[in-house]
């Protein structure tokens, strides 16, 4: 008996169904409860789909694909071109979907992208519905692989041995402490470790859990070699990940704590993060703006002064020199007040005459 479609705007979900269509038979149940965040984030972009001032103004208003199963193709036919340009890959999905739109076929990939890879291609009208992640948009003149290798380029900056080279203070949560820095969370992959200096606000794409299905679904150098985009991305986010939220580090744990955030309850889990700028290919560029911004901003506040461990000998000159300061000072009132004390003593006994 061949079961009814899904229509895509209905719930509940087979979490089995998502995770074999999205990393296929590698992903078996043991890994479902892992995947709790993404299965949350599948649901919210479908939900997404109906949102808006009013129902014309909603995406499914104009959308190709209509049931779970119509997504699940959407995703096998870009997988398999990843080499083909849109208006090709139009023409493919027509099989299907013949008497769609140009428009609605446009959505449907994005969407599908979305889904698959979570970076957030989608159109600037709709950059409302996800605050957290700037919307990108596939061009008719790029193929799959050229647009989003784009997204991820190689680092333009070579480092030293020397420089390359990071602290053991490089935590998010030291970040957060000293240096005031504010930790958002993005749905997209794209705008991970994305800096903006203004506001002082790091955005974190911490779907560990997606990441590392891709790679478990990637063994292979062919099944590599389909992936859109670098592999690599995939294993230096995880990377910096680990390099940003050690998982044996107090601070870290309070800080995901306080976020609601689990992704470093599951593993596998790694020895310790990179501590080498030069073991990141493409993400190399923002962590240095990154290191850039924590080692040469000085602290904010008091407080963070106190915490602040970045320069030891920095530290205890400048609490050194303020404890000598406060000193000088207390020995200055108290020079002056025993010369009051004694000016006073004068004109009593000047008075007594």
């Amino acid at each position: 008996m061949i079961s009814a479609p899904t229509a895509i705007t209905n719930s509940p979900y087979s979490q089995k169904q998502i995770a074999q269509a999205i990393f296929g038979n590698t992903c078996g149940v043991e890994q479902h409860k892992q995947l709790e965040k993404y299965f949350a984030y599948y649901v919210e972009e479908i939900d997404l789909l109906r949102k808006g001032i009013s129902d014309d103004s909603w995406q499914t208003k104009c959308l190709a694909v209509k049931t779970c199963e119509d997504i699940f193709h959407v995703i096998r036919v870009l997988r398999g071109n990843g080499v083909t340009q849109r208006p090709d890959v139009r023409k493919l999905l027509l099989a299907r979907f013949p008497s769609e739109s140009e428009l609605a076929l446009n959505r449907s990939t994005n969407l599908a992208i979305r889904l698959w890879l979570m970076v957030n291609t989608q159109e600037p009208k709709f950059e409302g519905l996800r605050h957290e992640a700037d919307p990108v948009q596939w061009d008719d003149e790029s193929t799959l692989r050229g647009f989003l290798q784009s997204l991820f380029p190689s680092a333009k900056w070579q480092v030293t041995a020397q420089s390359s080279r990071l602290g053991p203070h490089f935590t998010a949560a030291f970040m957060q402490d000293v240096c005031g820095l504010t930790i958002e969370w993005t749905t997209s992959l794209h705008d991970h470790l994305r800096l903006d200096r203004r506001r002082k606000a790091l955005r974190i794409f911490p779907y560990k859990c997606h990441l590392q299905a891709l790679i478990d679904s990637h063994h292979s150098m062919l099944d590599r070699e389909r992936l859109p985009f670098p592999y690599k991305v995939l294993i230096e986010t995880k990377m910096s990940l680990d390099l940003l939220f050690p998982f044996w580090d107090a601070g870290t744990m309070a800080l995901l704590a306080k976020e609601k955030q689990d992704f470093n309850d599951h593993g596998p889990f790694g020895v310790g993060g990179s501590l080498l700028l030069s073991d990141f290919d493409h993400w190399r560029d923002r962590l240095l703006e990154l290191h850039e911004e924590v080692f040469q901003s000085p602290p904010v506040s008091w407080a963070q002064l106190w915490r602040d461990r970045r320069n030891p000998q920095q530290y205890w000159t400048f609490w050194v020199a303020m404890m000598i300061l406060i000193l000088t000072l207390l020995s200055t009132v108290a020079t002056i007040l025993q010369a009051w004390a004694s000016l006073k003593a004068l004109d009593h006994v000047s008075t007594n005459r």
